[in-house]
């Protein structure tokens, strides 16, 4: 079990200060041990208490300020074409020296046309035509014929980053397991829809990544932390609620925080995962208007009383996975 830290970077506020913030937070998360740093993208019309676009801008940016592994959760592929994507990718993964991890969800078509890229046809073939472009861009010249594009530079890692795909149908979970390295379980996911994925990943491959990301506010007492997630997890977590974003196995569902407790209890919830197959657990620990002295405390009591149980350092995700 692997244990990173996800960003919340808004639109209603000025981004840089935003990230040097979490430039900050991020250091004191690695003293910890933890091992890498997850950022989403959101093309809004309207300011949001997340995401930003372009979430490898935003890595890029990154790259240079912390020397944790770096994730997408997730970029969103109809933003893009996928021929860019695999120069963009090729080029972050250079720029951070062999670190970063690609999670990808399609997005709806909204986010095609505020961006200016035309309707793809139907979902799964254009999700399955961008993976293999990615990998085919990221192969020596030769490997996969003359005809297809070549990022140049080419990624660090050989063969590309590791990709991890998400979505919520059985599918999405199939995808991930052929031709893919792993699947992503977002935010939204419950804890009964993230494991049917994970059973549904293991069905297809033993090896490979499952990865989550969740909402996480830690204290030594329950009440407490109940109390400190009702209060700054809100503007996030409201989001979901008023878009039915929550998703359980058969649609929309409560909303539902696993991780929100006692170190004990947190320690109990990423058992299960683990149990489960899962392998990577990402922590959103500050969502905007989250007092610094907060996350810390949880960066403190994950990284000294969690952490220690199940987060091995000496790779970075992914590299005996692919």
């Amino acid at each position: 079990m692997r244990l990173g830290v996800a960003l919340d970077l808004s639109s209603a506020e000025p981004v840089r200060p935003q990230v040097d913030r979490m430039v900050t937070m991020l250091a004191h998360a690695e003293q910890h041990g933890f091992d890498s740093a997850w950022v989403g993208e959101s093309y809004h019309a309207t300011p949001q208490p997340f995401h930003l676009p372009s979430v490898l801008m935003v890595l890029s940016h990154l790259a240079g300020r912390t020397t944790m592994a770096l994730g997408t959760a997730v970029l969103l592929l109809r933003a893009y074409r996928p021929e860019k994507l695999a120069y963009e990718a090729a080029l972050l993964d250079q720029l951070c020296e062999g670190r970063l991890t690609l999670g990808l969800g399609l997005g709806n078509p909204e986010v095609a046309r505020r961006t200016g890229h035309p309707p793809t046809g139907p979902a799964g073939k254009a999700f399955d035509a961008a993976l293999r472009l990615l990998r085919e861009a990221w192969s020596p010249p030769g490997d996969s014929g003359d005809d297809h594009p070549v990022a140049i530079p080419a990624p660090v890692q050989p063969g590309g980053p590791t990709i991890l795909v998400g979505g919520r149908v059985a599918a999405s979970a199939r995808r991930a397991a052929t031709l893919a390295d792993g699947f992503y379980g977002a935010t939204n996911y419950r804890d009964d829809l993230l494991l049917q994925q994970a059973a549904a990943f293991r069905s297809h491959r033993e090896d490979g990544v499952v990865a989550t990301t969740r909402f996480c506010v830690v204290h030594e007492d329950a009440d407490t932390a109940q109390e400190l997630a009702a209060r700054y997890l809100k503007p996030a977590t409201d989001y979901y609620t008023a878009r039915d974003a929550w998703m359980g196995p058969d649609g929309p569902a409560d909303p539902e925080l696993p991780m929100v407790g006692t170190p004990e209890q947190v320690h109990d919830a990423i058992g299960r995962y683990a149990r489960a197959g899962v392998t990577s657990v990402q922590l959103r620990v500050a969502p905007v208007g989250t007092p610094p002295d907060v996350a810390q405390h949880t960066l403190d009591l994950v990284g000294a009383q969690v952490l220690p149980h199940w987060h091995d350092t000496t790779t970075h995700e992914g590299d005996d996975d692919r």
